[in-house]
């Protein structure tokens, strides 16, 4: 059952991001799930845990190529080699006063207390004799069963993308098939009637379709999402509702672009209210992207709304679209921990609101403000490599929270 559409919030409502996006969060449904082979799981989303079906190691093995021995023997001069054990073979019985050959990750006979590497002894023919001063302790060079992990414990957790290591637990826990979210399929729809191709030969008054490429660029690349060729529709209330219609049949979340103000032509906010979306928020205390729009429908699908002019398209779907996206995905961090950079300039963001600050990486660790000319600044955002989160009234300067243009997942 739909619930009924709230009280738009006003900005005051939402003092910052991250509030209003875990609002927003909160209402977005993971996508379904399949089960599918481990060779075509990567980078999707894991929708189950995989728990060890026994230790690891699953026996005794040896870390090293060499001997297993008893501390007992070190008294004799040499020990008889009694046969040898490779890797995915059963160790043999190990009589008193010889060795077992080992090599590296093969079973260990039980009767075995250490392994001394081959070249730490003098190798006869059918013998080893004990290097002058050699000293032996208790388990050197054996990996015990179980000291990685032992049967039962959880090898990969639910809700994480799937990485070479995982699929690497995964397979040796034995399991040739898992569950994982079905990808993402993201719509988006670029609003305004001064909006053309990238082919066409724009009038002065006209804008060629930045935001269609930017969000593309953006989206495409992990497993986990599949965006949609962007759709252009021009300022029509009832043109718009019947794209976003159309959308919605195809896609499980929904980007759109431009309209989303306060003007007489920014038609977006009623048509998703008249479609019966759950408005979480409307404006937020942020720059650039002040008027960007956040929502679900009745299923469990996020749409969001972003400001029409490139740099604020670029900054709330880096910021904000994409934490409810990785919660639609059924990643259980919808947002991700950012990287950390120092930032040297000192320009304060503006008194009460949070500022994203075009920024390049110089160094490692270390970035610069790329001053621009305001959200249409498309030029300056593209010499950036990201930008940085300055909280309301404070200097740029010293560590902050930096989002690259690329996702890392």
């Amino acid at each position: 059952m739909t619930s009924a559409a709230p009280e738009r919030p006003t900005i005051t409502s939402w003092p910052r991001p991250d509030a209003a996006l875990t609002a927003l969060c909160d209402l977005v449904q993971p996508m379904p799930t399949r089960t599918i082979t481990c060779a075509e799981a990567a980078g999707l989303v894991l929708a189950e845990s995989i728990h060890l079906d026994r230790p690891s190691p699953a026996c005794d093995v040896s870390a090293m190529d060499g001997y297993a021995v008893r501390l007992t023997d070190r008294s004799q001069d040499q020990l008889p080699v009694h046969g040898e054990v490779q890797p995915g073979e059963p160790a043999p019985t190990m009589p008193p006063g010889m060795t077992v050959r080992v090599f590296t990750g093969a079973m260990i006979p039980g009767q075995a207390q250490a392994v001394i590497p081959r070249e730490q002894v003098m190798e006869l023919p059918g013998a080893i004799r004990w290097s002058p001063g050699l000293e032996v302790r208790a388990g050197q060079h054996i990996r015990r069963q179980g000291e990685n992990s032992p049967a039962g414990r959880v090898a990969t957790e639910a809700g994480r993308v799937l990485t070479s290591p995982m699929l690497a637990a995964i397979a040796a826990c034995g399991a040739a098939e898992v569950r994982v979210h079905m990808p993402v399929r993201v719509g988006v729809l670029i609003t305004g009637g001064e909006v053309l191709d990238v082919h066409a030969s724009p009038d002065p008054w006209q804008l060629r379709d930045a935001n269609g490429p930017a969000l593309l660029g953006l989206l495409t690349g992990p497993a986990w999402l599949t965006p949609l060729a962007p759709r252009r529709v021009i300022d029509d209330p009832r043109a718009i509702e019947r794209s976003i219609r159309e959308l919605l049949d195809q896609c499980d979340a929904l980007l759109v672009t431009g309209g989303v103000s306060a003007g007489d032509h920014d038609h977006v906010p009623s048509v998703l209210s008249d479609l019966g979306m759950r408005i979480v928020f409307h404006r937020l205390t942020i720059r650039p992207g002040k008027p960007v729009l956040g929502a679900v429908d009745g299923a469990g699908r996020p749409v969001l709304a972003l400001p029409g002019n490139p740099v604020s398209v670029m900054v709330t779907a880096r910021r904000l679209a994409v934490a409810a996206l990785r919660k639609r995905a059924g990643l259980s961090r919808a947002q991700p921990l950012p990287e950390i950079v120092e930032v040297a300039d000192v320009t304060r963001a503006p008194a009460g609101l949070t500022w994203f600050a075009a920024a390049r990486i110089i160094e490692p660790g270390r970035v610069r403000l790329t001053p621009g000319m305001g959200s249409g600044d498309w030029v300056t955002a593209a010499g950036a490599d990201g930008f940085v989160e300055v909280p309301p009234g404070e200097p740029a300067k010293g560590p902050r929270p930096f989002y690259r243009w690329t996702l890392g997942e």
